[in-house]
């Protein structure tokens, strides 16, 4: 797997993520700091031509490509340690999230707005690759990202927490400025195309929308989660 991008291998480096090998431009300006810091943790750098670049990623590189392990997954039992005794916490579930970009960048959302982690099913979800990485900024790296095998175990699990389950739907009658967001959040969003699934959707305690007044009919799910996870801080900031 691959890390591409002065953000992103910052964030790497900054983790506990291995990094087996960098690969860094000739002559790259402003690379000092990042250099500087490969050293202090002894991964070896190649200096090599921008073609070596290319040929590892076809992707905005920014001079720098990084080898890495493979990203851990959590599950749900791992779920359940983290949820145990837990007065306050906020879930992100995703339903049938499958670009791999869009699954950065609610990530990256999630992560700086302080979400405690994201719960997503082994099957038919965005895989975690290079695109991923790149489009969470690293993000990723910070966040606890929960495989399992249905999401509605995870689902039943944090109910039987005292969780409630709040899924972003469309055709719901509540906006999301009228709601109440509780100590114990569970958010559910679903596909662009498809929404949230049936099964799913009637495990919900409330569902909610984003009112919009343009002419266009919604939003990106990457950009639908950044406001409904900033919602949901503003609503902590304030108790």
């Amino acid at each position: 797997m691959k890390v591409y991008g002065r953000r992103s291998v910052n964030e790497a480096i900054k983790s506990d993520l291995e990094i087996q090998k960098a690969f860094i431009k000739k002559n790259a300006i402003n690379m000092e700091e990042i250099i500087f810091k490969l050293n202090k943790k002894n991964i070896p750098i190649s200096f090599v031509p921008i073609e070596k670049l290319k040929k590892l990623t076809k992707n905005n590189h920014q001079g720098i490509v990084c080898l890495i392990s493979k990203i851990k997954t959590c599950d749900l039992n791992d779920l359940d340690v983290f949820l145990q005794n837990k007065e306050s916490s906020k879930i992100v579930f995703l339903d049938g999230i499958t670009d791999t970009r869009n699954f950065g960048s609610i990530i990256r959302n999630a992560e700086c707005f302080g979400i405690d982690g994201v719960v997503v099913s082994r099957t038919g979800c965005a895989q975690i690759n290079d695109e991923t990485i790149k489009s969470s900024s690293g993000a990723i790296f910070n966040l606890p990202i929960y495989k399992v095998n249905h999401l509605l175990d995870a689902i039943f699990l944090v109910k039987e927490q005292g969780f409630t389950i709040m899924g972003a739907d469309e055709k719901s009658k509540k906006k999301i400025s009228s709601l109440k967001f509780k100590n114990k959040t569970a958010v559910i969003l679903g596909s662009e195309g498809k929404g949230i699934s049936t099964p799913i959707l009637k495990k919900c305690d409330e569902t909610f929308k984003i009112p919009l007044v343009g002419k266009t009919e919604s939003l990106n799910v990457s950009v639908a989660s950044g406001i409904i996870i900033h919602e949901i801080c503003k609503q902590n900031s304030k108790e």
